[in-house]
């Protein structure tokens, strides 16, 4: 086998979806994936108002991952949250829905540095959001406004 040949296979593998996923499936899990976002985003809001933070969700990314392209789906709008406070700021961005090894994944940006956010739940579960970058652990820490305010 070239390695002509195998490009070849591993693009033909790589665009073909997994057997029984369907376009009803893929719109589920797009809409679970707002939903998830919706709520972490509502409780980091809470926290951030009620140290009177200034909070910014008029914000908007573009998702159309693969899987969405391959069933026609159109692209979809993802929010963007954003939080400044006195001492820093923190900008939450939804980076992907299909990652290896997570759930989804928001990418963290504050004043001391970036960060990833995954939703370590298998899909369907309760999520299990952990911080991954910095001075964190390898195996990441479970996500919560202490640990938000320590990063920012």
């Amino acid at each position: 086998m070239t390695a002509d040949t195998m490009s070849d296979e591993l693009e033909q593998v790589d665009d073909t979806p997994a057997p029984g996923v369907t376009r009803e499936h893929i719109e589920c899990r797009v809409d679970e994936w707002r939903q998830r976002l919706h709520d972490l985003f509502s409780d980091v809001e809470i926290w951030a108002r009620a140290r009177g933070w200034r909070v910014d969700d008029s914000g908007r990314v573009p998702m159309h991952e693969q899987l969405m392209r391959q069933f026609d789906m159109p692209a979809t709008d993802q929010p963007i949250l954003r939080l400044e406070g006195e001492h820093g700021y923190a900008l939450f961005k939804p980076k992907a829905l299909w990652v290896i090894g997570a759930n989804g994944r928001v990418d963290l940006f504050t004043s001391r540095g970036a960060f990833n956010i995954v939703d370590l739940a298998e899909a369907g579960e309760a999520p299990r959001w952990t911080v991954f970058g910095g001075n964190k652990s390898p195996n990441g820490a479970s996500f919560s406004p202490t640990l938000l305010e320590s990063l920012i």
